[in-house]
């Protein structure tokens, strides 16, 4: 066996490792799916030799293998999360009942990584230590320490001292430094897999023998203080390969446990590797449960092209949740968690650098899409001066009509003349009913006839004839607006007005209302999650205000993240898809109005027809995914810088397949598409 696998490494150093470009392609694309590597390996080794021949022959790889577009896509055949579905721990610790002794893999069955692959821990190392290339070294210096045991002990399994000792070669003195930094970094990642933390407890209540067999070159006393961080009662015994020079995967480490034991015992073994856990277990006589590795299961749906770091991180949070075999969750809380999750975090983290960078007094989330917004911003910084406010497209277009005259007349009228609303309809919606009169004498028609493309040039031209009354009809609204957002700006110079998107009109028209019209010392900065894109209409009208950083565009503009720009498609629906990510299950807001006693009220429109239950678990997905992410890595702030880039793929993915994919998350809904 030992002659086999010194064969095997030769042909994967030259074919694999030789070429760093050639590692990562052919490493991310067996960890997409190792199921399908281990039934289709000829297809992984053609995949390997058109690689190698690419670069040797023509000096580049593939196309596939390099600078390609995410191809993958997200489940749609049912919640992604069952594909995992499994018994309950309480149903396989009956099944485990007559063992005498139940013995565990610890990495990836027991305990977690909140990373997508074991290698990716040494960036986190590499950030501790501030040194660069660090993660390509520790890989080889394991490398070198497992080559040279094997050459000295005929055996392969090394200790962490030993990999380090190696790593000596390269960093001098500073890698027992480094060795320690990787312990800390263990310690502060791992996290227990809440389905094994139940089977784990109940089987200890049951009086069973409970102990550890780990392939692993961590020693026991650090194992265990893992365990003891992750909430596991201490196991009866830990039996590590590095401390023993046996391995699960040659049978020999379940050999010393049944020799530890008592071969007349009977014993059954769970773990994640095939190999090493189930068909190396079942040869040395142990009853085995295929615990199927959650990152290998979930790989295969998360984007290959984040920056590495924050894509692991991502990928890692992901996984071991929805497949560790717990829970199973619906479609719609699927979308917040895969989709929302990481979009939101990074959208609230860049605010926030944001606001520090340019001195902001106040942060405003405009409704409705701000206000998961707000909720996520101020769990994350509770001490920040920040608001949800009342502001709408509606309302903002009726009170910047002065200047905005020709939005106005697009908005109110353009938008609605598809033959659905009769001119009264129009009317009421408008607020102008003291005008209606007159308006029908202008047009000579009546006012049950419906707004369509032949007469909406008559009613423009006929609200133009009138257009000072028009205006006064507005006039109690711009006095109650501005009492508004007087209370709600006080005190400010600065303020970023934030919203999704697309043209940024709710944060130009309030810039506009607040510095000229309503007079009120302070400047307004829209930021925007993203723009108008190359298949927008009017995909220009805010170029200026862009160019200018008046408006800050997150995960993409014509100059930012230009290839989601030029591919997101508002006449697909993929603005009100993001939108269903951030919106509120409160009716938008129709206008301002003063009462009597001269406070400000608040005016609403009828409620939107979506299902608030809907709404409520896309939101749940979303706020889960946050507190995860935050709780696994609060010790790396450097995890909380994402690009915009990397927030917008998991979106990416879905549009993917995005007919049978948003079907499966929005079967029914409705989407209402006029200012109305």
């Amino acid at each position: 066996m030992g002659a086999l696998k010194k064969i095997k490494d030769f042909f994967y150093n030259i074919l694999v490792r030789r070429v760093p470009e050639i590692q990562r392609y052919y490493e991310s694309y067996v960890d997409a799916d190792k199921e399908r590597h281990r039934k289709k390996r000829g297809q992984s080794w053609a995949l390997l030799l058109k690689c190698n021949f690419h670069y040797y022959f023509r000096r580049r790889l593939p196309e596939t293998a390099a600078g390609r577009t995410e191809a993958k896509r997200l489940h749609t055949g049912g919640s992604e999360s069952s594909l995992s579905l499994r018994e309950t721990p309480e149903q396989l610790a009956e099944k485990l009942r007559d063992y005498d002794v139940i013995s565990f893999d610890l990495f990836d069955t027991l305990v977690y990584r909140p990373v997508a692959r074991p290698a990716d821990l040494f960036y986190f190392v590499g950030a501790r230590l501030e040194y660069m290339g660090f993660h390509q070294l520790r890989v080889q210096a394991e490398r070198r320490a497992r080559n040279r045991k094997y050459r000295e002990q005929g055996t392969w399994e090394v200790t962490l001292q030993e990999i380090y000792q190696c790593l000596q070669d390269d960093m001098g003195a500073e890698a027992w430094t480094a060795m320690e930094a990787e312990l800390q970094t263990e310690l502060s990642l791992c996290f227990a897999n809440p389905y094994m933390k139940r089977l784990y407890t109940r089987l200890r209540e049951q009086g069973k023998t409970v102990i550890i067999i780990s392939d692993m070159y961590l020693p026991a006393k650090v194992l265990r203080n893992i365990l003891h961080n992750c909430g596991f009662v201490e196991p009866e015994q830990l039996l590590v390969s590095c401390e023993w020079g046996k391995s699960k995967h040659e049978g020999t480490l379940f050999q010393l446990a049944k020799e530890r034991l008592g071969t007349e015992k009977s014993f059954a073994h769970v773990g994640d590797n095939f190999g090493a856990d189930v068909d190396a277990a079942r040869k040395n006589g142990f009853f085995a449960v295929y615990y199927p590795n959650a990152q290998e299961k979930g790989l295969r749906f998360r984007p290959d092209t984040m920056s590495r770091m924050v894509g692991s991180a991502y990928a890692g949070t992901v996984n071991t949740w929805l497949h560790n075999g717990a829970s199973v969750y619906s479609p719609q809380y699927e979308y917040g968690y895969i989709v929302g999750g990481l979009l939101v975090l990074g959208y609230c983290t860049f605010i926030h650098r944001y606001a520090a960078a340019h001195q902001i007094d106040k942060i405003l989330f405009l409704a409705r899409d701000g206000k998961l917004l707000h909720e996520v911003y101020r769990r994350l910084y509770p001490e920040a001066r920040c608001e949800y406010v009342y502001w709408s497209r509606l309302a903002s277009v009726k009170l910047a009509a002065e200047r905005y005259k020709r939005t106005y007349f697009t908005r109110f009228v353009e938008h609605n003349s598809h033959g659905r609303m009769t001119l009264h309809e129009l009317v009421a919606g408008m607020e102008l009913e003291a005008l209606e009169e007159r308006l029908q004498q202008q047009l000579s028609s009546s006012m049950s006839e419906r707004l369509t493309p032949q007469n909406a040039g008559q009613v423009v031209q006929a609200l133009e004839k009138l257009w000072p009354e028009v205006l006064a009809c507005y006039e109690q609204q711009q006095q109650a607006a501005r009492q508004y957002w007087k209370g709600v700006l006080q005190g400010c110079r600065r303020a970023c007005a934030v919203d999704i998107g697309w043209a940024g009109s709710g944060a130009v028209f309030l810039r506009y209302l607040v510095q000229h019209k309503w007079q009120i010392p302070c400047e307004i900065i829209g930021l925007l999650a993203g723009t108008d894109t190359f298949y927008t209409a009017e995909a220009d009208e805010s170029v200026s205000f862009l160019q200018t950083e008046k408006l800050v565009p997150y995960l993409y503009s014509e100059g930012l993240n230009r290839e989601f720009w030029s591919t997101h498609n508002p006449g697909k629906r993929h603005n009100v898809y993001l939108e269903m990510l951030l919106t509120s299950r409160e009716p938008s807001l129709k206008g301002f109005a003063l009462d009597p006693d001269g406070s400000v009220r608040l005016d609403f429109c009828a409620p939107d027809p979506v299902d608030g239950q809907m709404v409520a678990e896309i939101q749940q997905g979303v706020l889960d995914f946050v507190e995860n992410y935050c709780r696994h890595f609060a010790a790396y702030p450097e995890l909380f810088t994402i690009p915009g880039h990397d927030a917008y793929l998991p979106f990416r993915l879905a549009l993917n397949s995005e007919k049978d994919y948003f079907k499966l998350v929005f079967p029914d809904l409705d989407f209402k598409e006029n200012i109305l």
